[in-house]
């Protein structure tokens, strides 16, 4: 009776060592084992993001896989799904749309998500659960502002061609809120000559500024959410014989191309948002994740421990090589 007791007790405690490490939403690395996935679809400024993060998750220790081709959230979806049940603790996730955050918190069944570069509303944030690594977008679309000024220090009205990012994009409402509100406290008149979508992309920006250049209206600067669309417009004006250095064009992100155009008299401005510091950020937020910790010790957590900010630097010809 007394062998059958205690071999009654050792399969309780192996049954409850098991369920513990079964647990929902990555319970599993409590045990040590950290297993990161990284969800995101493809260009210049995401391939950098998830490659530094892959750098600094190997760098660590820590096993990682991507998903490079979530390029709609129907995809996003079922690449979180499937990285969850081969064993994911927490999830880098760079979302299609920001506004189906839900969708994706649900997909991920429980594990751990961190929101990079689009941030969803704060209604779907969870302190140490559900949390965003990015940059503040508002001081982006500021230090552009800060630019146009400096370059026309007598203008107080501007004339604008303004090609914005993806519609309802996080990082397309802070720069564009960034621009705008620091021009209106400045107290310069700004008018939108042209005011579209280029959804990231040289070539759909190149495309609207062919139509705004139609409508044979005036303008002083042309100003891009990002140095893709920029350096696109600025290679088509140069082509045509506009001269970039009196219709300045302004970017932002500090990519490679961008920074190159810089220093060749292409674009006039960007702005330095670090993917690799952003991808370095995400990876140590994971592993704390992974293992039921507080993000609170990472340079750049607000004190909700929601978000963990990596600034933005402007950069002009005169210091660009300093970002290559």
């Amino acid at each position: 009776m007394k062998k059958k007791l205690i071999s009654l007790a050792m399969v309780m405690v192996m049954s409850a060592s098991l369920l513990a490490g079964c647990g929902q939403g990555g319970n599993s690395a409590g045990s040590g084992s950290v297993k990161l996935f990284v969800s995101y679809s493809q260009d210049t400024f995401r391939n950098a993001f998830a490659n530094a993060a892959v750098e600094e998750a190997k760098a660590q220790g820590v096993d990682v896989t991507t998903g490079p081709d979530d390029s709609t959230v129907e995809k996003q979806v079922e690449s979180i799904k499937k990285a969850v049940s081969e064993g994911c603790t927490a999830i880098l996730c760079i979302p299609v749309n920001s506004a189906t955050a839900q969708q994706l918190e649900v997909a991920a069944g429980g594990v751990p998500i961190i929101f990079c570069n689009s941030m969803p509303d704060e209604s779907y944030m969870k302190a140490n659960k559900y949390i965003y690594v990015g940059s503040s977008e508002e001081e982006a679309g500021r230090f552009q502002a800060e630019k146009l000024l400096s370059m026309y220090p007598d203008k107080k009205e501007f004339n604008i061609v303004m090609l914005k990012g993806e519609k309802d994009h996080s990082g397309t409402v802070g720069r564009q809120a960034g621009f705008v509100n620091h021009m209106k406290d400045s107290g310069i008149k700004i008018n939108y000559v042209f005011d579209d979508y280029g959804n990231w992309q040289g070539e759909i920006a190149v495309s609207k500024f062919e139509q705004f250049l139609k409508t044979g209206q005036a303008y002083d600067a042309v100003v891009c959410h990002n140095d893709t669309m920029a350096v696109a417009v600025a290679d088509y004006m140069i082509s045509k014989g506009i001269s970039t250095s009196e219709k300045p064009v302004l970017g932002i992100d500090a990519t490679a191309e961008g920074l190159a155009s810089l220093e060749n008299g292409g674009i006039s401005f960007t702005v330095y948002q670090s993917a690799k510091g952003q991808g370095i950020a995400a990876v140590n937020a994971g592993i704390l994740l992974s293992k039921g910790s507080s993000v609170e010790t990472i340079e750049g957590v607000d004190k909700e421990n929601l978000h963990v900010y990596v600034p933005f630097e402007a950069v002009s010809k005169e210091n660009a090589a300093q970002y290559k």
